[in-house]
């Protein structure tokens, strides 16, 4: 036997690594390859393989290591690849349990031996993982989440490798196996035959449909054999690097998956085990998961065809080669019963991507369905007169089913714009971590409490966190009924607070006033041309709390959209608003400043609209803006209010402010500082206001990015508010109505807007306008 280092030269063209014979190398062979090459003295005993030649080697000091002598037709390159490889995950995560190559005595990780019968082979000594062959023993259905985690781990520590032996096609990758047709012949069984020929057929196009998945250099071999465990069916670590290529990640996946379920005999609980658990190391993407079960059932067909070719070929290994075919062929009869997108909506369904896929479709009967379980559109409303099937929104545009875009000017609650992707990240990644209640500690919403506080007055000192606006401003309600001892609440006529039992009452916009309850007392805001002074405020709250008293009850609490968004986007001056404060105080009462709207910048001048007017609320109520969508709300108060109602009554929301919607109300405030976003409200805001005035004519109200604009028939070609609302959907803006006759056109977009976004608004409100 000689040695030589493992830079030979690649097998001689033609060579076939699947046919070539596994190395002639006996046991006293292998004694000899250790003592010359590795001077290791070792007693050695054969390991099972189907192309190499394995030994396990018992040294006197009580190591246990693995000789592994590669086939004559493997490329040294590919061992190469193979070392690298093992030497980059120890690198990248030294907690994962794989071999490690020993040096030889001439430092190289692997000699050239010449076996008897003349062919040159690449050896290795490698350390040996502790466990038994998973194939080989009992496993728990536990053992499909170790699986699986073990899998993703591998992956995500081989993510930064290459190597340049890594572009090699592999027979046994499912991508290809429609090139293995002409293995078809070698199947006795006419019924399987046509059956596989079928499935080929199905499979054709498979490569070019896997070419735009993540991709990169893979085990390409994680199957139940090369995977090693405890008596407890716990993974004790991952072995044979042999089948290593650069693949669809979708395609390692489901080598594994393969050959987990044609094991078992709850094949869809194993998978959807298996899958939770890699997905929690590594999510899949939708594509990914829509092609998984043709490529599981691709490698199934793969294993059967190889195994039919190769039986006949080396009938002492008929045994070892066979072993998998019956289970292999009752798994692809389970797969291949479905079709293809059957199967595909079966995967979805396991990985937890099948309801965005699904929604991405025209729906006609998706109408009549919501009536039908939705009461009708009285009690659930929907925007236009021919409601839009949303499937996907981006920064400041909405997409519908029928593949329209259209300009967002309406919705607030996505301050930063449509599925930012940073509140995406924030929301995934935390999601992927822990969600829980609030009855335990986290440092999301403790984090979020100080930099909410931190923007308040003086005093301001104490956040409690719940999942709306509705429900921020009910608490706020008992806290004030609590502390002043009164049971009279002052709102704006045609005002809007909420949908609980204590604010739909303040919300004068949902019901005439004959409904109106005897506790809410109400006055008119300063509409354009009204005195809107201190005397006009002082009035007004004098003249509401008057009727109460009339009825029986006194100012427990004031509370006041601050931009009067319902009465149609007005405009108060400092002067009224401080004065609706101080005689609200002096009349007993506390003052709620309700931002859900007017919230987060959207003012263009300050982060709440309140501090424009240079007053101090007793209570600040934000909404689901904070999330950027995801349910998040707060009531923000003085310590010493809270803690009289504590004192004689609780308050609890099991999920306000959970991690997940924390982290995303903290990436919020994140986006709105590092990009500027309240100033730019207030830039934008004035442009868009310049247009609407200058360029088309027209009376518009606000501040920031909140415009109110006023339609009367004679300056807007006869239409009214709503009909501009529906043909300006018609012409791809979304804009929404208010006031107390609907005849205000109001314009909330996201803050995200820029100029751009200004003359797509103004322009199509000219074409429909006929300017």
């Amino acid at each position: 036997m000689t040695a030589s280092p493992s830079r030979a030269p690649a097998p001689a063209p033609g060579a076939s690594i699947m046919l070539e014979p596994a190395p002639a190398i006996d046991t006293a062979t292998a004694v000899g390859i250790l003592r010359d090459h590795f001077a290791i003295d070792a007693s050695v005993s054969p390991l099972r393989s189907e192309r190499d030649r394995n030994f396990l080697a018992l040294a006197p000091d009580g190591r246990r290591l693995v000789l592994k002598v590669s086939n004559s037709a493997d490329d040294p390159a590919v061992i190469a690849m193979e070392n690298a490889a093992m030497r980059w995950v120890e690198e990248i995560d030294p907690a994962l349990s794989i071999p490690r190559v020993l040096p030889a005595g001439n430092g190289s990780p692997a000699v050239e031996v010449r076996a008897p019968d003349g062919r040159l082979h690449q050896v290795r000594v490698m350390t040996v993982v502790a466990g038994t062959a998973a194939d080989q023993t009992s496993l728990p259905a536990r053992f499909a989440d170790a699986f699986g985690e073990a899998c993703a781990g591998l992956a995500v520590a081989l993510r930064g490798f290459t190597h340049p032996a890594a572009q090699r096609p592999l027979d046994w990758d499912p991508r290809l196996v429609s090139q293995l047709r002409f293995h078809t012949g070698h199947l006795t069984d006419p019924g399987r035959r046509a059956q596989v020929e079928g499935l080929l057929d199905r499979f054709e196009n498979l490569r070019a449909a896997t070419a735009a998945l993540p991709a990169q250099v893979l085990h390409g071999d994680i199957t139940l054999s090369n995977v090693l465990v405890d008596d407890a069916g716990q993974v004790t670590g991952l072995i044979d690097f042999g089948d290593m290529h650069h693949t669809a990640r979708a395609c390692d996946l489901a080598i594994s998956l393969s050959s987990l379920i044609r094991e078992t005999d709850e094949p869809w609980r194993a998978a959807g085990r298996f899958l939770d658990a890699y997905q929690r190391l590594t999510p899949l993407e939708p594509e990914e998961a829509g092609l998984l079960g043709e490529l599981v059932l691709a490698r199934l067909v793969t294993s059967v065809l190889i195994s039919a070719w190769r039986a006949p070929l080396h009938p002492e290994n008929h045994a070892y080669v066979t072993s998998t075919d019956d289970s292999s062929w009752r798994t692809i009869d389970l797969l291949a019963a479905l079709g293809p997108a059957e199967l595909a909506r079966t995967f979805h369904r396991l990985c937890g991507t099948s309801r965005v896929a699904s929604a991405q479709r025209p729906d006609p009967t998706l109408l009549g369905r919501r009536d039908a379980r939705f009461g009708g559109r009285r009690l659930a409303p929907l925007f236009y007169e021919e409601p839009l099937q949303v499937v996907s929104a981006a920064g400041a545009y909405v997409r519908t089913a029928d593949g329209r875009t259209y300009l967002d000017a309406y919705n607030n609650v996505p301050v930063v714009g449509h599925a930012h992707p940073a509140v995406v990240q924030a929301i995934s990644r935390q999601a992927a971590v822990l969600n829980i209640n609030s009855r335990y500690l986290h440092p999301n919403v403790v984090e979020l409490a100080e930099r909410l506080t931190a923007t308040m007055p003086a005093g301001l000192d104490t956040c409690v966190f719940v999942n709306s606006g509705s429900e921020a401003n009910d608490l706020a309600w008992r806290m004030a009924t609590l502390h002043t001892g009164n049971s009279g609440a002052i709102v704006t006529d045609f005002s809007y607070h909420g949908v609980s039992a204590a604010t739909s009452p303040m919300s004068t916009n949902t019901y005439p006033p004959s409904q109106r309850p005897s506790h809410i007392g109400v006055f008119a805001p300063p509409m354009p041309g009204d005195a809107d002074d201190d005397r006009a405020a002082t009035e007004a709250i004098r003249g509401a709390r008057a009727s109460l008293r009339g009825a029986g009850h006194d100012v427990a609490l004031l509370a006041v959209d601050t931009i009067f968004s319902s009465a149609g986007v007005l405009e108060p001056t400092d002067d009224y608003m401080r004065a609706l404060v101080r005689e609200t105080r002096a009349s007993g009462g506390l003052f709620l400043a309700d931002e859900v709207q007017a919230g987060f910048g959207r003012g263009g001048r300050s982060l709440w609209r309140f501090q424009d007017f240079g007053i101090t609320p007793d209570f600040v109520t934000l909404g689901k803006p904070m999330g950027n969508g995801h349910p998040i709300a707060a009531l923000i108060t003085r310590r010493e209010i809270a803690e009289r109602f504590t004192a004689v009554d609780e308050y609890f929301s099991t999920f306000g402010g959970n991690p997940v919607s924390s982290a995303a109300a903290l990436t919020v405030l994140d986006i709105i500082e590092q990009s500027g976003l309240v100033a730019r409200s207030g830039q934008v805001g004035e442009e868009l206001r310049g247009r609407l005035r200058d360029g088309l004519g027209l009376t518009v109200r606000g501040q920031g990015l909140f415009a109110g604009i006023d339609i009367r028939p004679g300056d807007t070609a006869g239409f009214t508010a709503g009909a501009l609302a529906e043909r300006l959907r018609e012409a791809g803006v979304l804009v929404g109505t208010t006031g107390r006759d609907g005849q205000v056109l109001k314009v909330r977009p996201p803050l995200i807007w820029e100029s751009e976004h200004v003359e797509v608004f103004t322009e199509a409100l000219g074409r429909v306008l006929g300017r």
